[in-house]
Protein backbone atom coordinates (compact mmCIF):
# COMPACT_ATOMS: atom_id res chain seq x y z
CA UNK A 1 0.00 0.00 0.00
CA UNK A 2 2.37 2.54 0.88
CA UNK A 3 4.73 1.95 -2.56
CA UNK A 4 1.70 2.19 -4.40
CA UNK A 5 0.97 5.72 -2.48
CA UNK A 6 4.85 6.37 -3.51
CA UNK A 7 4.47 5.81 -7.58
CA UNK A 8 2.57 8.95 -8.00
CA UNK A 9 4.88 10.94 -6.05
CA UNK A 10 7.84 9.27 -7.90
CA UNK A 11 6.48 9.97 -11.44
CA UNK A 12 6.09 13.43 -10.46
CA UNK A 13 9.60 13.92 -9.65
CA UNK A 14 10.88 12.23 -12.55
CA UNK A 15 8.49 14.56 -14.92
CA UNK A 16 9.49 17.66 -12.84
CA UNK A 17 13.48 16.20 -12.78
CA UNK A 18 13.24 15.86 -16.69
CA UNK A 19 11.52 19.27 -17.89
CA UNK A 20 14.40 20.98 -15.95
CA UNK A 21 16.81 19.20 -17.93
CA UNK A 22 14.93 19.51 -21.04
CA UNK A 23 16.64 21.03 -23.72
CA UNK A 24 17.74 24.30 -21.72
CA UNK A 25 21.35 24.30 -21.91
CA UNK A 26 22.33 26.71 -19.05
CA UNK A 27 23.15 29.53 -21.76
CA UNK A 28 21.16 32.21 -19.45
CA UNK A 29 23.32 30.85 -16.58
CA UNK A 30 27.24 31.18 -17.92
CA UNK A 31 29.34 33.93 -17.77
CA UNK A 32 31.33 35.46 -19.66
CA UNK A 33 34.54 36.17 -21.24
CA UNK A 34 37.66 34.96 -23.03
CA UNK A 35 40.44 32.86 -23.04
CA UNK A 36 43.38 34.46 -25.35
CA UNK A 37 46.00 31.71 -26.68
CA UNK A 38 49.42 33.21 -26.90
CA UNK A 39 52.27 32.07 -28.63
CA UNK A 40 52.15 29.26 -31.24
CA UNK A 41 49.43 26.27 -31.68
CA UNK A 42 49.83 23.26 -29.62
CA UNK A 43 51.92 20.76 -31.38
CA UNK A 44 49.90 17.58 -33.71
CA UNK A 45 46.86 19.54 -33.50
CA UNK A 46 46.41 19.64 -29.57
CA UNK A 47 43.79 21.91 -28.44
CA UNK A 48 44.81 21.81 -24.76
CA UNK A 49 45.98 26.01 -24.07
CA UNK A 50 46.18 26.92 -20.18
CA UNK A 51 43.01 29.54 -19.30
CA UNK A 52 43.81 33.06 -17.60
CA UNK A 53 44.28 32.90 -13.95
CA UNK A 54 44.56 28.83 -14.82
CA UNK A 55 47.19 26.80 -12.01
CA UNK A 56 48.72 30.76 -10.87
CA UNK A 57 49.51 31.07 -7.49
CA UNK A 58 51.00 34.40 -6.07
CA UNK A 59 52.00 36.28 -2.84
CA UNK A 60 51.28 39.39 -1.90
CA UNK A 61 47.88 40.00 -3.59
CA UNK A 62 44.57 41.31 -2.04
CA UNK A 63 41.07 40.20 -2.33
CA UNK A 64 40.14 44.22 -2.99
CA UNK A 65 38.42 45.75 -6.30
CA UNK A 66 40.79 46.36 -8.94
CA UNK A 67 40.37 49.85 -10.06
CA UNK A 68 42.78 49.06 -12.75
CA UNK A 69 44.17 46.20 -15.23
CA UNK A 70 47.57 46.25 -16.03
CA UNK A 71 49.53 43.72 -18.42
CA UNK A 72 53.72 42.73 -18.06
CA UNK A 73 54.66 40.81 -20.86
CA UNK A 74 57.15 37.79 -20.48
CA UNK A 75 59.66 36.16 -22.64
CA UNK A 76 63.24 34.51 -23.45
CA UNK A 77 64.58 37.02 -21.72
CA UNK A 78 62.33 39.71 -21.73
CA UNK A 79 60.48 41.66 -19.71
CA UNK A 80 58.11 44.81 -20.79
CA UNK A 81 56.34 46.50 -18.03
CA UNK A 82 53.11 48.28 -17.89
CA UNK A 83 53.11 51.60 -19.35
CA UNK A 84 51.37 54.36 -16.89
CA UNK A 85 50.31 52.60 -13.36
CA UNK A 86 48.20 54.71 -10.95
CA UNK A 87 48.11 53.93 -6.95
CA UNK A 88 45.90 51.99 -5.93
CA UNK A 89 44.68 48.54 -6.57
CA UNK A 90 45.74 46.96 -10.01
CA UNK A 91 44.81 43.60 -11.54
CA UNK A 92 47.90 42.83 -13.21
CA UNK A 93 48.11 40.07 -16.47
CA UNK A 94 50.92 38.24 -17.25
CA UNK A 95 51.74 37.18 -20.61
CA UNK A 96 54.24 34.64 -20.95
CA UNK A 97 55.05 34.41 -24.55
CA UNK A 98 58.34 32.68 -23.89
CA UNK A 99 58.20 28.72 -24.07
CA UNK A 100 60.04 28.69 -20.83
CA UNK A 101 58.37 28.58 -17.25
CA UNK A 102 58.50 32.43 -15.80
CA UNK A 103 57.37 34.24 -12.87
CA UNK A 104 57.23 38.09 -11.61
CA UNK A 105 58.55 39.52 -8.66
CA UNK A 106 57.39 43.38 -8.19
CA UNK A 107 59.10 45.78 -5.32
CA UNK A 108 59.92 48.85 -4.75
CA UNK A 109 63.31 50.18 -5.39
CA UNK A 110 64.81 53.47 -6.47
CA UNK A 111 66.65 51.00 -9.20
CA UNK A 112 67.80 47.72 -10.42
CA UNK A 113 70.63 48.65 -8.85
CA UNK A 114 69.69 49.11 -5.05
CA UNK A 115 68.35 44.99 -5.23
CA UNK A 116 70.46 43.02 -3.06
CA UNK A 117 72.28 40.20 -5.37
CA UNK A 118 73.65 36.86 -4.36
CA UNK A 119 74.77 34.03 -6.66
CA UNK A 120 73.73 36.49 -9.84
CA UNK A 121 70.04 36.09 -8.69
CA UNK A 122 68.24 38.78 -6.22
CA UNK A 123 67.93 37.90 -3.21
CA UNK A 124 64.10 38.25 -2.14
CA UNK A 125 64.57 37.26 1.71
CA UNK A 126 66.86 40.26 1.77
CA UNK A 127 64.52 43.34 0.34
CA UNK A 128 63.43 45.44 2.60
CA UNK A 129 60.17 46.26 0.57
CA UNK A 130 57.13 44.24 0.18
CA UNK A 131 57.30 41.87 -2.34
CA UNK A 132 54.43 41.04 -5.03
CA UNK A 133 55.12 38.01 -7.06
CA UNK A 134 53.32 35.87 -9.29
CA UNK A 135 54.90 32.61 -8.91
CA UNK A 136 56.69 30.43 -11.39
CA UNK A 137 54.12 29.21 -14.24
CA UNK A 138 54.36 27.90 -17.89
CA UNK A 139 55.12 29.36 -21.00
CA UNK A 140 52.43 30.10 -23.57
CA UNK A 141 50.69 30.69 -20.46
CA UNK A 142 47.90 33.84 -18.74
CA UNK A 143 48.26 34.34 -14.97
CA UNK A 144 46.88 37.37 -13.79
CA UNK A 145 47.44 38.63 -9.73
CA UNK A 146 45.83 42.06 -8.16
CA UNK A 147 47.88 43.90 -5.94
CA UNK A 148 47.41 47.10 -4.23
CA UNK A 149 50.71 49.16 -5.16
CA UNK A 150 51.07 52.51 -3.31
CA UNK A 151 53.30 55.34 -5.38
CA UNK A 152 56.95 55.07 -6.31
CA UNK A 153 59.13 53.52 -8.37
CA UNK A 154 59.15 49.53 -8.67
CA UNK A 155 61.53 46.59 -10.47
CA UNK A 156 59.54 43.69 -11.68
CA UNK A 157 61.60 40.75 -12.60
CA UNK A 158 61.97 37.17 -12.93
CA UNK A 159 64.60 35.38 -10.67
CA UNK A 160 64.09 31.72 -11.79
CA UNK A 161 67.39 29.49 -12.25
CA UNK A 162 68.11 28.09 -15.64
CA UNK A 163 70.63 25.94 -17.60
CA UNK A 164 72.18 29.88 -18.67
CA UNK A 165 71.91 31.34 -14.71
CA UNK A 166 69.01 33.04 -13.45
CA UNK A 167 66.75 35.15 -15.73
CA UNK A 168 67.43 37.79 -14.06
CA UNK A 169 71.04 37.60 -15.28
CA UNK A 170 69.99 36.97 -18.82
CA UNK A 171 68.06 40.49 -18.75
CA UNK A 172 64.76 39.73 -17.59
CA UNK A 173 64.46 42.94 -15.13
CA UNK A 174 62.82 46.50 -15.83
CA UNK A 175 61.57 49.32 -13.81
CA UNK A 176 58.11 50.97 -14.13
CA UNK A 177 56.73 54.47 -12.22
CA UNK A 178 53.81 54.42 -10.25
CA UNK A 179 52.02 57.63 -9.91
Amino acid sequence: MKLAAAIPLLALSLALALQACGDDDGANTRTGGSVVIIGPPPPAGGASVSAVGSGCTTKGATTKKAANTLQIELDEYSITPPGSVTAGVNRIVVKNFGSDPHEIVITRAASIDDLPLADGAIDIDALSEKVYRVMEFAGNTICEGTFDLSAGNYVVFSNLDGSQGSDFEQGMVATFVVT
